[in-house]
């Protein structure tokens, strides 16, 4: 039997972990981030160097209060809630803001604390640290930009497929027109061809409506929303002659961006159709539900389809950038850029999928909650069971 060696890194006294202030103070400044210690009721009590020579403020300044004050208008706000949030429950302090620097400009910073506690549990203060992502947020603001051209691509194409069909029948049926003889049957050639015609004025008011460029949110119908994504889709549909079923609760209403929505549902529906066999289904609810951990009203968008289902090692990195299933047809940003919109809105997203099984497949479920913000700048037989299968919650 082969002996076993072992490599001995320190042969001397365990190392100590008692440093004296001025170490720690040392080590403090020396980290690439802001650190920083506040009260349990949120009054700074100490920052590093690193604060002092970004933002350009003294420390009696910063002390108390006066931490917030660089923050930007817009985010200050929401800063204040994460915090209040995270001394109500305990849990970990997070949050993304803005941070003016001392020359004028704002970069954004991930801002994270926990609490420290005694030994007899009390929580005598919070540590916690302020890290510069503001060149990943302008990376992700590309990537953002990127997709929504590919997505008015996309739309784009799915229209022309629409239209493309009753332009096709209206030439037919003018070519019919013209060739007959029988003045009824002129007319009655005419009359299908207007209907045709007006097929093609509605698919192009209803994309202008909803893809003309704003930022504004606006009262809309979810399920107006989630039937325009249907229709585009259509051409698509149609190929895979995919049965969709609909069913709708109470018809609510949401302030929303609803090109933005739009663009999530017709993304979620892209993937459904893509994963389920040739006449497949895909069922589509909406309904209501009660939140009892924030005793609020919430409001579900489930998509459902009996596909081939996600291996489970997978779905973890679903919602990652440039992650895919789909190999060289998929750009990996569709799920990624619909959490980004969700985020936005308020909203979460939740995905269980099954491979096994008599009933295999996706579900997906979009929550909104009863006032959904804009923040600043799946079911029934068909899928896994309700019951089984992981969770994510994003």
């Amino acid at each position: 039997m082969a002996e076993t060696k072992t490599t001995q890194l320190w042969s001397g006294p365990r190392p100590t972990a008692r440093l004296g202030e001025t170490e720690l103070q040392h080590l403090a400044d020396v980290v690439p981030q802001i650190v920083w210690m506040c009260t349990p009721s949120g009054a700074n009590i100490y920052f590093n160097q690193r604060w002092v020579d970004y933002t350009g403020m003294t420390l009696t300044e910063s002390y108390g209060e006066g931490w917030n004050k660089p923050f930007h208008a817009e985010d200050q706000a929401n800063a204040s809630q994460a915090w209040n949030q995270a001394v109500q429950t305990g849990q970990p302090y997070q949050v993304e803001s803005r941070i003016r620097a001392s020359n004028g400009t704002y970069r954004w910073f991930l801002m994270r604390g926990e609490r420290f506690k005694e030994t007899d549990g009390r929580t005598t203060r919070w540590i916690g640290t302020c890290t510069d992502i503001h060149d990943l947020k302008l990376a992700e603001q590309l990537l953002l930009r990127s997709e929504k051209l590919a997505a008015v691509g996309r739309m784009a194409s799915s229209v022309a497929h629409e239209i493309n069909n009753p332009l096709a029948a209206i030439t037919n049926l003018l070519y019919l027109a013209k060739s007959s003889d029988d003045l009824s049957s002129v007319r009655s050639y005419v009359g299908q061809a207007e209907a045709e015609l007006n097929r093609v004025t509605h698919i192009t008011r209803q994309s202008l409506g909803f893809y003309r460029e704003s930022t504004n949110p606006t009262l809309s119908s979810v399920q107006r929303l989630l039937e325009a994504a249907v229709e585009l889709l259509q051409a698509r549909i149609a190929a895979k002659q995919a049965n969709i079923e609909l069913r709708w609760g109470d018809d609510v209403q949401l302030t929303v961006v609803s090109g933005e929505l739009i663009q999530v549902f017709a993304n979620l529906l892209v993937n459904s159709l893509e994963a389920i066999p040739f006449k497949g289904t895909v069922k589509i609810r909406t309904s209501r539900a009660f939140d009892h951990r924030n005793q609020t009203q919430s409001f579900r968008v489930t998509i459902a389809d009996n596909g081939s289902g996600i291996e489970d090692h997978l779905r973890p990195q679903l919602f990652e950038p440039f992650f895919t299933t789909k190999d060289n047809t998929g750009a990996g940003l569709g799920l990624w850029v619909s959490k980004q919109i969700l985020d936005k809105h308020r909203g979460t997203i939740q995905l269980r999928s099954r491979q096994q099984g008599s009933h295999t497949g996706t579900v997906v479920r979009i929550t909104f909650h009863s006032e959904t913000p804009i923040a600043p700048d799946p079911v029934g037989g068909v899928g896994p069971d309700a019951n089984q299968g992981d969770l994510i919650v994003v």
